[in-house]
């Protein structure tokens, strides 16, 4: 499956957090990325990964306010944006779905779920398993722009069962966000028992252009 991003924010799930809320981030260039890539990996594994179709929106949400907690210091700032979630109102999500977003936030990085976690332990268990899987597609999303430079334009995605392949396209190699979006793949496994690997890519309209990863001179 191809995934081109939409650069635009027409999309009806970041369209309802917009609405939902104003939840400043430091960066939302970074932060809108995030949620285009989240949503496309989402809906080009929603089939072969079962995922619930109400975790949509709850992604956006997450992925658009993952960083606001940066406004407070960055070493701990998943677990600033965890606490400043759960003390907001957000218009259209019930109470639960409030759980759900802020837990998304708070596993963006660092450890991953836990009961040992006050927040995850007050989830209703039924939710357990859609923090968990949703917060496996953030943790890989917020890699895929790891320099905060939205570099990545497109990725195919192909299912072979056992594990996924991701093509990962942008307009110069993506090496630091393949790189990244390895290391942060642990839950993704985790959860869904198959292996991932990203593949990167330079788009074939910027290929005659561009050099190619540990060659920076020019071929004819």
């Amino acid at each position: 499956m191809v995934v081109v991003l939409d650069t635009g924010d027409g999309d009806p799930s970041i369209a309802r957090a917009h609405a939902a809320a104003t939840i400043p981030s430091l960066d939302p260039a970074h932060s809108h990325q995030v949620a285009r890539l989240a949503l496309a990996l989402f809906d080009a594994l929603a089939a072969p990964l079962a995922l619930p179709a109400e975790g949509r929106d709850l992604l956006a949400a997450a992925a658009l306010w993952h960083d606001t907690g940066q406004r407070f210091g960055l070493d701990q700032h998943h677990r600033a944006s965890y606490d400043v979630l759960m003390a907001e109102r957000l218009v259209g999500f019930t109470d639960h779905d409030r759980q759900v977003i802020a837990n998304l936030t708070r596993y963006h990085r660092g450890t991953h779920p836990s009961r040992e976690h006050s927040g995850y332990r007050e989830l209703p268990r039924r939710l357990r398993p859609l923090v968990d899987a949703l917060a496996a597609l953030l943790r890989i999303a917020e890699a895929l722009d790891a320099g905060h430079l939205q570099v990545v334009r497109a990725f195919r995605c192909v299912d072979h069962g056992r594990y996924v392949t991701i093509t990962v396209e942008a307009e110069t190699w993506p090496m630091l966000e393949t790189e990244r979006a390895r290391e942060r793949a642990g839950l993704f496994r985790q959860v869904f028992g198959r292996d991932i690997e990203f593949v990167p890519q330079v788009r074939s309209d910027a290929a005659a252009t561009g050099p190619s990863p540990g060659n920076g001179e020019e071929t004819a």
